[in-house]
């Protein structure tokens, strides 16, 4: 069994080096997109698998192996976001890790192995742990029991306790390189990679996603809105663009100020090269204080966006803030 994705490949041979006696508590930390969530759930089914291949990868033949892909495995417990019901009766994701969550797995850790081989937790996204998750889980890092691992899966690690980090190994997944994550994505179909690569940070499965679904189109239309600021219609564009998910339109404004600020700064477009000319000229006319002020707003409203906010009126008041840059 390889790596699941090629630029892993350095890290997955470091974790199969050390099946016969893995650490305890492993933190996968690095870039959205970059395939840590992967890479943790394969390590779990090696530390799993009960007839391991000579490398130490799993087999995908066992039982446990068969238990595992199908989520059955007695001794694999995931902790991850849930969905739950709001008061208007609509399932939403969680926002957090609660920490009833915690305490099942702190009970699960206790009990005897099923198969007399690991135990694994899996905790993904773990920087989504509230604090009282975060100390219930805190309890059993500090002296877990025989024969358990603990893989945590971190996009933002500095939300971490100080106290679950120290206790934790870290492997720290950065970007693939450029050519190698642009030849994944043509082994994929993928069309325009660098472009895809660029919009997404240099992280390879972000850029997958782009092409899947609408996102592709719905970023466009944002964004020839915004190359006009001086005919942006606030009340118009934001009843058009209210049913973008709070994520999407996240994600592209986030990176169109990114652009503009680079460009006002004298630096050069990263991410929507394909309105790099729009982006350098805009940056030019571009009121710096009004621009930052809007791209930290924008930043902090990265943490809320699964909150249930009036779309229609935030957005509106989002593109009266944008025009404003420009007068």
């Amino acid at each position: 069994m390889s790596a699941p994705y090629p630029w892993l490949e350095g890290p997955w041979h470091r974790l199969l080096g050390t099946r016969a006696h893995p650490v305890q508590a492993l933190l996968l930390t690095g870039p959205r997109g970059t395939g840590k969530g992967r890479l943790a759930r394969a390590w779990a089914q090696a530390l799993l698998c009960e007839a391991p291949q000579p490398d130490g990868a799993a087999c995908g033949q066992c039982p446990a192996c068969h238990w595992f892909a199908t989520d059955a495995h007695p001794d694999f417990r995931l902790l991850a976001l849930q969905e739950k019901a709001g008061k208007d009766g609509e399932t939403r994701m969680a926002t957090a890790i609660e920490v009833d969550q915690a305490r099942e797995v702190v009970d699960f850790v206790q009990l005897s192995t099923y198969r007399a081989g690991f135990r694994v937790v899996l905790v993904d996204p773990a920087d989504s742990l509230n604090p009282a998750a975060a100390n219930a889980l805190l309890k059993v890092l500090e002296e877990p029991p025989l024969n358990t691992v603990f893989v945590l899966v971190s996009d933002q690690p500095r939300r971490l306790l100080p106290t679950i980090r120290s206790r934790c190994t870290r492997i720290d997944i950065g970007l693939p390189p450029v050519d190698q994550a642009a030849q994944w994505l043509a082994g994929q179909g993928v069309d325009d990679a660098m472009n895809l690569l660029a919009l997404s940070g240099g992280t390879p499965l972000d850029a997958q996603r782009w092409v899947k679904g609408s996102e592709l189109d719905e970023r466009r239309d944002v964004l020839e809105g915004l190359a006009a600021p001086g005919r942006l219609d606030p009340v118009t564009s934001g009843d058009r663009w209210k049913t973008l998910s709070p994520q999407t339109w996240h994600n592209v404004v986030y990176k169109w100020l990114a652009d503009l600020l680079a460009v006002r700064l004298q630096g050069s477009v990263q991410f929507n090269r394909d309105f790099a000319e729009v982006l350098t000229q805009l940056g030019g006319q571009a009121d710096l204080s009004r621009l930052l002020a809007l791209a930290r707003a924008q930043a902090n409203e990265g943490r809320t966006l699964a909150h249930p906010l009036n779309r229609v009126l935030q957005l509106e008041a989002w593109l009266i803030h944008y025009r404003h840059v420009f007068d």
